[in-house]
């Protein structure tokens, strides 16, 4: 059963659940970096067994003038990541039971700056870097809990896969679908 269906310009589009999405950890380029302690869940591309292991790597950042933020996990029926405490957050106190900092998300300075074309870490490219790393934990949410979409036009005739939103999915499809209108229209 789809998610959503729309008829757009005398086209069927269709939103479903992505079948098989690509890990973003791990099948991605990524400019941040996921470093998490735990057992149970892959919260992250760099797994570590002991908080010991996460505090030199931490160390190592901070000497190389690296962003290095806090990751918070909260896992009650489902995961939510993020850059700042659940505690006060959540209804009913379950912040206090489920949820806590699970590692660290580390910005390597020199990738940034090779990156962005830049030689000096300013303040505004901070900034970004840590909006890029507010991004990178949203859509790494997503993709824990199976928040991944993808579109198809006509059955099929036309689709793609991997979007994080439904919204995002649609107006790609419907974008696909202007680009049909305009492309038969010009012949």
């Amino acid at each position: 059963m789809p998610i959503e269906t729309e008829t757009y310009k005398g086209h069927t589009i269709t939103i479903d659940y992505d079948p098989d999405p690509l890990g973003p950890r791990t099948e991605f380029d990524n400019l941040t970096e996921f470093h998490c302690l735990s057992s149970r869940y892959h919260l992250g591309e760099h797994l570590h067994r002991a908080a010991s292991d996460i505090d030199d790597v931490v160390q190592e950042a901070k000497k190389q003038g690296d962003m290095v933020l806090r990751l918070y996990a909260y896992i009650h029926g489902g995961v939510a990541l993020s850059l700042q405490s659940f505690h006060g957050r959540l209804p009913q106190g379950h912040a206090e039971f489920d949820s806590g900092q699970c590692g660290v998300v580390i910005i390597r300075r020199e990738k940034i700056l090779r990156e962005y074309g830049r030689k000096r870490w300013t303040r505004k490219l901070r900034e970004q870097a840590y909006q890029l790393a507010q991004s990178d934990v949203e859509v790494f949410t997503a993709f824990l809990n199976g928040w991944v979409y993808g579109y198809q036009v006509d059955d099929g005739e036309e689709s793609c896969w991997g979007y994080y939103s439904v919204e995002e999915a649609m107006r790609e499809a419907k974008g696909v679908i202007d680009h049909m209108v305009a492309t038969v229209g010009s012949r």
